[in-house]
């Protein structure tokens, strides 16, 4: 097979890998506390990154070869921390109070937030059908969070859904930061910087969380939760994190950012079969905002 096919099967791999990721955090949070799962998560992705980061600001400047100033080293820091950090958190937090499935639901709201900053703060032209993507949105939203609002609906936590639907928000900020501030960067700077930069501050939390103190003897008979619960959060950062970006840089090489985005149309529907697997309660009004949010995306993405 050529290399654009095995792009496109990425593609799909990579929104099966990234839909996965809502449960592999309600696995981690079976033994670990939400920062914790956030904090292990970008320190295992950090980590695996670490070869470019020494790549880009130790080797090439060795040899007289300068990518970086000053003021890329701020914006890469910033992109961490609301692309990665708080994201990283909050999507833990809300998995103690929602399902995962509505989870991914509200993380493909993520390409609408993109289009509105990207036209409030840089500029960006609003397509006609841009516009109707946010209105069909905006409504998908409603109708996800309308119940509760409305006090008709108690079994869905409103603060829980809050922080999935905010940390959609962050992704669209960073995802223009990306596109304005980082179009002379390698893509491995992209990726493996902010990465690094977060994997560290973390490490800094889960020591005062008291984690390392936690660790468990190693039982290999009978292992304990803890065990469990890590090799999720090491899959999820490992995998789900870093490795899946260094494909999906590869895949954009081999087709296009639009193509290679398009597996936002399969996150949300993965994430909601795990859902279902796990016997998660979802109410019809999240499968009509699942609905109204995939064409939502088609209608910002399409050209």
């Amino acid at each position: 097979m050529n290399s654009r096919i095995w792009a496109l099967i990425l593609i799909v791999v990579l929104g099966c890998v990234w839909g996965s990721s809502f449960i592999l955090i309600k696995r981690g949070l079976l033994a670990f506390e939400p920062v914790q799962v956030a904090g292990l998560r970008l320190a295992f992705a950090g980590f695996c990154l670490l070869p470019w980061f020494v790549k880009y600001s130790i080797w090439q400047p060795l040899h007289g070869q300068h990518n970086l100033v000053k003021a890329d080293y701020a914006y890469l820091l910033l992109s961490g921390v609301i692309g990665n950090a708080i994201p990283a958190f909050l999507f833990s937090r809300a998995g103690q109070l929602i399902p995962s499935g509505l989870s991914g639901i509200l993380n493909a709201f993520t390409p609408m937030f993109t289009l509105l900053f990207g036209v409030w703060w840089f500029g960006d032209k609003m397509t006609r059908n841009g516009a109707l993507g946010v209105a069909l949105g905006l409504a998908g939203a409603g109708i996800l969070l309308g119940p509760t609002l409305l006090g008709q609906d108690h079994s869905l936590h409103l603060g829980g859904a809050s922080m999935a639907l905010f940390s959609a928000v962050l992704y669209g900020i960073n995802i223009n930061i990306i596109k304005h501030k980082f179009g002379h960067l390698p893509g491995m700077v992209k990726t493996a910087y902010p990465f690094v930069f977060v994997g560290f501050l973390y490490l800094i939390v889960l020591a005062q969380t008291g984690l390392f103190d936690a660790v468990p003897v190693l039982d290999w008979q009978a292992p304990s939760q803890f065990w469990k619960s890590l090799g999720f959060v090491a899959i999820l950062g490992v995998l789900g994190s870093a490795l899946s970006m260094l494909a999906f840089n590869w895949v954009i090489k081999q087709t296009s950012a639009l193509e290679a985005s398009t597996n936002t149309f399969i996150i949300p529907v993965m994430a909601v079969i795990w859902g279902l697997v796990d016997s998660e309660a979802l109410t019809w009004n999240m499968f009509v905002g699942l609905l109204l949010s995939l064409a939502a995306v088609y209608l910002v993405m399409r050209r």
